[in-house]
């Protein structure tokens, strides 16, 4: 174990939609359909962070919606499968430094080719704000710049 102290993510957080960049072009890349890319793009989001020294559990809401993920912080690969994206793996671990929470995702696009997703989490301004920072890149097509979703801690959390 590190002797540096990890981040922490606890708190209730809002997405803020003026400082975010759209994922639409990159669900676009993914098959995702185009009613979906939309919502996505525009809905304003909560999410509830709960973190432990080995699980980050994330509840995300929003209107007609709700998502709760967890992720294990030692790096483990853990096999998941979902009805929307079918099965994947992923992967979470501290960056070296400890300053960012790093995960990978691998699965398949609906054309069939293999992807990775990478989130790195990371909190700015004193931590005050969290920035999710998404990178996907795609077997045999080239990189597109990475998205930021930019979400503000409630002060009441």
């Amino acid at each position: 174990m590190s002797s540096l102290a990890a981040v922490n993510f606890n708190g209730t957080w809002s997405l803020d939609l003026k400082a975010s960049d759209s994922p639409e072009q990159m669900m676009k890349r993914m098959g995702v359909p185009w009613i979906e890319r939309k919502l996505a793009a525009s809905t304003k989001l909560e999410a509830t962070y709960h973190q432990t020294e080995h699980l980050l559990t994330v509840t995300t809401r929003g209107p007609g919606f709700s998502r709760v993920e967890t992720f294990y912080l030692d790096g483990r690969v853990e096999e998941k499968n979902e009805k929307r994206t079918g099965p994947y793996t992923i992967r979470t671990a501290w960056s070296k430094d400890r300053k960012q929470l790093i995960s990978t995702s691998n699965f398949r696009i609906r054309n069939g080719k293999n992807a990775e997703l990478i989130v790195a989490r990371k909190l700015t301004k004193g931590g005050e704000t969290l920035v999710l920072t998404q990178t996907l890149k795609i077997s045999g097509e080239p990189d597109e710049p990475p998205v930021d979703r930019v979400w503000q801690k409630r002060s009441d959390s």
